[in-house]
């Protein structure tokens, strides 16, 4: 009795070519494939393999299949010296990812990290002298150690009076302009000298500038967000809060009432993907509601209920109320705090999966948590010689 004969070598070459010959066939692969760093080795196969991968459109429908992964968070406590960081992804290909995360290495004994974007860290040295808005800034990639720190400039000295002045740095979405961005926001009275500005080879550029009227002084009011599609979101921290819109292109100012139902101040702001837009997540008890404002909206108090009343699972079984802490552009993940466990919650949102991160927090005095996700787009490298080919 024969036995059974296995394929023959040459009918399963043939049948490899066939598939991996095929255009559709190979972008089906290729996008299956989960991870950036994944689709890099794949691209490194062959130059017909990097065409594809590279294509625009294709790398669309890679992110919207796989969106950037979450590869930990920095977290930040006062009287801290240092942020600490967080692993999340447990993903044998994000490894690598992970260590150099982990591993980043500055000179400064005390920093703090003041904008997190698309891989790239913008932190501030508490070492230096000299005023909060005027610390010595840098630019870090983890993932990317070899390009070394990019230190950034003070920006532009002022010669006018002022009563109050905000200067936050931020890092421009990946198809902005400039390596950093400020925003420089004078108040004299009830007026507001604004102005945006970038970094672009060192030097600071004035992108846009107005002054705008308000209809009261601003020392009361609190944080302020990076632009998002020429506006300003600044939150007032005291009664009656609300927040204060800035638009530099019209020069005027809008008061944009939170939400009905928002009952706490436990809420935060963050502006959406690619500055679409502004994002507030509120927690009552151990409930959480997020809702979604338009930038393009011409109705101010146009809110959108994205998630309501979400129960925070371990906050239930605990029996204790959730603080929210921080959450991600993306609306994909949301971070929260347990005072009594001294935890940290990370939840994804679409899925309900929640992680507890215990004894993480030290004390609930000024936490700040940066989500930290993989770069996208990815960067290609150049073929080697051998590979350099049609296939």
């Amino acid at each position: 009795m024969r036995g059974d004969e296995g394929p023959q070598p040459g009918a399963s070459t043939a049948a490899i070519s066939a598939v991996l010959g095929n255009d559709d066939l190979l972008r089906e692969i290729l996008l299956r494939l989960g991870f950036p760093t994944t689709l890099i080795r794949a691209a490194a196969v062959a130059k017909r393999w990097l065409r594809h991968a590279s294509d625009p459109a294709f790398l669309r429908l890679f992110c919207d299949r796989h969106p950037p992964a979450l590869v930990g968070f920095y977290i930040r406590e006062a009287l801290f010296p240092r942020p600490r960081f967080v692993p999340v992804s447990q993903a044998p290909e994000l490894a690598a990812a992970v260590r150099r995360a982990g591993s980043i290495t500055v000179t400064e004994e005390k920093f703090y990290i003041r904008d997190c974007r698309n891989g790239r860290l913008l932190l501030c040295d508490l070492d230096c002298t000299g005023t909060s808005s005027h610390r010595q800034q840098s630019v870090l990639s983890p993932l990317h150690p070899t390009r070394g720190k990019l230190v950034v400039p003070p920006p532009m000295p002022l010669r006018e009076p002022y009563s109050a002045i905000w200067s936050p740095s931020f890092l421009p979405d990946e198809d902005g302009n400039g390596d950093t961005g400020a925003v420089e926001v004078l108040a004299i009275g009830t007026e507001l000298r604004v102005r945006l500005l970038t970094l672009q080879s060192g030097v600071w550029i004035v992108q846009s500038s107005s002054e705008i009227h308000v209809p009261q002084t601003v020392h009361v009011y609190g944080y302020m967000l990076p632009p998002v599609c020429g506006k300003i979101y600044i939150p007032k921290s005291s009664e009656p809060r609300h927040i204060l819109q800035l638009d530099m292109a019209a020069a005027s100012c809008s008061i944009l009432q939170l939400p009905d139902g928002l009952t706490t101040d436990n809420f935060k702001l963050s502006r959406g993907e690619n500055g679409s837009g502004l994002i507030l997540v509120h927690a009552e008890g151990y409930l959480l509601s997020i809702w979604r404002l338009a930038a393009n909206s011409d109705d101010v108090n146009g809110w959108e209920l994205v998630y309501d009343r979400i129960p925070v699972r371990e906050a239930c079984n605990r029996h204790e109320d959730v603080t929210v802490i921080a959450v991600d552009d993306t609306i994909e993940f949301v971070f929260l705090g347990l005072k009594v466990s001294r935890a940290v919650i990370c939840m994804h949102l679409r899925s309900r999966t929640e992680k507890a991160y215990d004894g993480m927090l030290k004390n609930m005095l000024f936490v700040d948590i940066f989500p930290f996700k993989m770069v996208w787009p990815p960067t290609f490298p150049a073929l080697e010689e051998e590979n350099n080919q049609e296939v």
